[in-house]
């Protein structure tokens, strides 16, 4: 799958199977792998996220909305954007199975109050993902904790003399 792009500038009220044809004529046709239409905040412009089957179609439309690409009457703005419409398949860097999830607070330099252990827990996590996902098994049930990086305060490895080796992830608490 290709990059996913956000078209401004379409008239208020305009299909999507119309801004599909439109783009690609420039494209090629099947090139709009997912896209949707919504009015933007002032109400008298829409725009359409695509997401095109390859990132030399988005970029080709980045390009003519730089230069000029006008639907009819109106101009058009392009951009990249962060998120997908339809999310690619993650393959995770790294994967740890059968891990022991403690859960609490650190009460002192030195000292971690346990509140509950979850065992049998799996770690996904890799370095481009921005996130670690926890999958914890209850009831016959999957649940996934989602971790985001930019929440992670500090990762501290400890050791004591003959315990295992564990991992204390601290994370900001927002309000």
């Amino acid at each position: 799958m290709g990059k996913t792009i956000q078209v401004f500038g379409f008239p208020s009220v305009v299909p999507a199977e119309t801004v599909t044809k439109f783009l690609e004529c420039f494209t090629g046709q099947g090139t709009v792998y997912a896209l949707e239409v919504k009015q933007s905040k002032g109400g008298n412009r829409a725009y359409a996220k695509v997401q095109f089957t390859s990132d030399r179609s988005a970029e080709y439309i980045m390009t003519l909305a730089k230069k000029r690409l006008n639907y009819g009457s109106s101009y058009l703005r392009a951009w990249e954007m962060d998120v997908d419409l339809v999310p690619r398949a993650r393959s995770f860097e790294h994967n740890m199975e059968q891990i022991v999830l403690h859960f609490g607070c650190q009460v002192s330099k030195n000292r971690f109050s346990v509140l509950r252990n979850v065992p049998n827990v799996s770690v996904r996590f890799g370095i481009g993902m921005r996130k670690m996902y926890f999958i914890l098994r209850f009831r016959s049930c999957d649940y996934k904790l989602e971790l985001s990086y930019e929440n992670i305060w500090q990762i501290v490895l400890h050791r004591r003399s003959l315990a295992p080796k564990f991992l204390l992830i601290q994370v900001w608490l927002f309000k």
